[in-house]
């Protein structure tokens, strides 16, 4: 928790990945809903709708987990370059996202535990070390099994930011949402809202430190890097 929290705080831009995430997310969900509700409800926009946004999570996430990789070697970190080496898995990407979206429809109905947890690391060994779908789910197991003390406690530290943000968070929307004032009231929803986003963005960078740290860790050695690199000698 400790090394997470300090590559964050030296490498801010980690935060700022996240922020941009939940944006373009947000937008594209709002899109969808206020499609459906023109058309009146259609299934098929549904499920279309939300692989797209899967897909969507799903490069956000790997363009930070590309960041924290060359945080963790100690080279710079560039939100247009690490979208660019992502840019160059979009393929494997886009075939994890349908099978992404039915895990979080499992975590959501509490089945499928396992696999949701077994598969932690597959979208680095997507991005990271090139591989293809199937192989990544066979690295994500394998690592899972013989690490799962260190993920469950890292991933339970990991989460502290969200967890301390989200109850007050919804104790002062509604207090927001009951007052009287509407100006106050809308002032107190808006200051809600950005403390959940605060907690949520914390907790996301600290996680994707923890998930590419978690998986260079399990190879040995440092993962080859996506896209070009630009070698320096020891004199300069």
């Amino acid at each position: 928790m400790r090394a997470s929290v300090g590559v964050v705080w030296r490498r801010k831009k980690l935060l700022l990945l996240p922020g941009i995430t939940v944006a373009v997310v947000g937008g594209a969900a709002a899109l969808v809903v206020w499609m459906e509700v023109l058309l009146g409800g259609s299934l098929a926009l549904g499920v279309a709708g939300l692989v797209v946004l899967s897909f969507l999570a799903v490069c956000g996430t790997s363009a930070l987990l590309v960041a924290a990789a060359d945080a963790l070697r100690g080279r710079p970190v560039g939100i247009r370059a690490s979208y660019g080496r992502v840019a160059g898995r979009v393929r494997p990407i886009a075939g994890w996202a349908p099978i992404g979206l039915l895990q979080v429809l499992a975590a959501v109905l509490l089945v499928g535990m396992a696999w949701v947890l077994g598969s932690y690391l597959v979208v680095p060994a997507l991005v990271l070390d090139g591989v293809r779908v199937r192989e990544a789910m066979r690295r994500s197991r394998e690592v899972y099994r013989r690490d799962r003390a260190e993920f469950m406690r890292g991933s339970t530290w990991m989460a502290l930011p969200f967890l301390l943000t989200f109850l007050p968070s919804v104790v002062v929307f509604v207090l927001g949402l009951t007052a009287t004032d509407r100006a106050l009231g809308a002032l107190l929803m808006a200051a809600a809202a950005l403390c959940l986003w605060a907690g949520a963005t914390v907790t996301a960078g600290l996680f994707g430190v923890f998930r590419a740290r978690l998986y260079l860790d399990s190879n040995g050695v440092m993962a080859e890097p996506v896209g070009p690199v630009l070698h320096v000698s020891p004199l300069e």
